[in-house]
């Protein structure tokens, strides 16, 4: 993005980015609807955005008249949402993964998550299903994934996620999906369906909440879920506990 713009322009450029991330792509009018800005201001920010590169565009049919242009994220406007980790994490992982074998990676990931999941605990209060699913969803906000709760869809709503900051790191290691699932399961405690769809420009995550009836959330530390299975090779254990000892001391 041009850095000679003024900062008031810069931020509108941002926010456009952002309103377009939140959705499947969006035109104009609809831009200039949310943000209480002009009609040809929207307009303007779009093109530069566009030539730029962060900004594509695609063809929304309509029941009457010509198709709708709508403006979507290329991969270039990621640089503007925060990232987790990558690119040195990812190699560190990748470099574990190489050496002592894809279970390391695992239980790394696995523990992460595990003390993930006992950190965001105390955030989690709500005696009520959707007041828990509130809760994670800002919780996870404030950490740049873009989260919202939605009563509708599943039986009992579902949390929707427009950004991942570990994006690369999930898409590298695709086990960690199946964490962050359990993670949603153990906090909110109930069944959990997670999806992804990629598909204009951008990526949704929808974490479904699908059990039909209340559950006490689990407080146990720990809880997370149970350890992988001891890796068959001793090679792999021994550097694992190492690291796990030098950590703790």
């Amino acid at each position: 993005m041009d850095r000679a713009n003024s900062s008031p322009i810069r931020n509108q450029k941002y926010a456009i980015l952002a309103e377009i991330k939140r959705s499947d792509g969006l035109s104009v009018g609809e831009l200039a609807e949310r943000m209480n800005l002009s009609y040809m201001g929207v307009k303007q920010h779009c093109n530069s955005l566009e030539q730029e590169g962060y900004l594509s565009t695609q063809r929304r049919a309509k029941r009457v008249g010509r198709p709708e242009k709508l403006y979507v994220l290329t991969g270039k406007a990621n640089e503007f949402f925060p990232q987790k980790g990558p690119p040195f994490v990812l190699e560190l992982l990748e470099s574990i993964d190489e050496i002592y074998g894809s279970l390391a990676a695992d239980r790394i990931l696995h523990r992460l998550y595990r003390r993930y999941t006992e950190a965001l605990r105390p955030l989690i209060s709500g005696s009520a299903l959707a007041e828990r699913a509130r809760q994670l969803a800002q919780a996870r906000e404030k950490e740049g994934y873009m989260s919202r709760y939605e009563p509708s869809g599943a039986p009992h709503g579902q949390v929707l996620e427009f950004h991942s900051p570990i994006q690369a790191i999930l898409d590298r290691f695709p086990q960690a999906r199946e964490f962050e699932r359990l993670l949603f399961e153990r906090l909110l405690a109930t069944r959990v369906e997670r999806s992804e769809d990629r598909s204009g420009g951008g990526c949704k995550i929808a974490f479904l909440l699908l059990d039909s009836e209340e559950r006490e959330p689990k407080g146990a530390a720990g809880s997370f879920l149970e350890s992988p299975a001891e890796p068959k090779r001793t090679v792999v254990s021994l550097p694992i506990s190492s690291l796990a000892a030098e950590r703790d001391r």
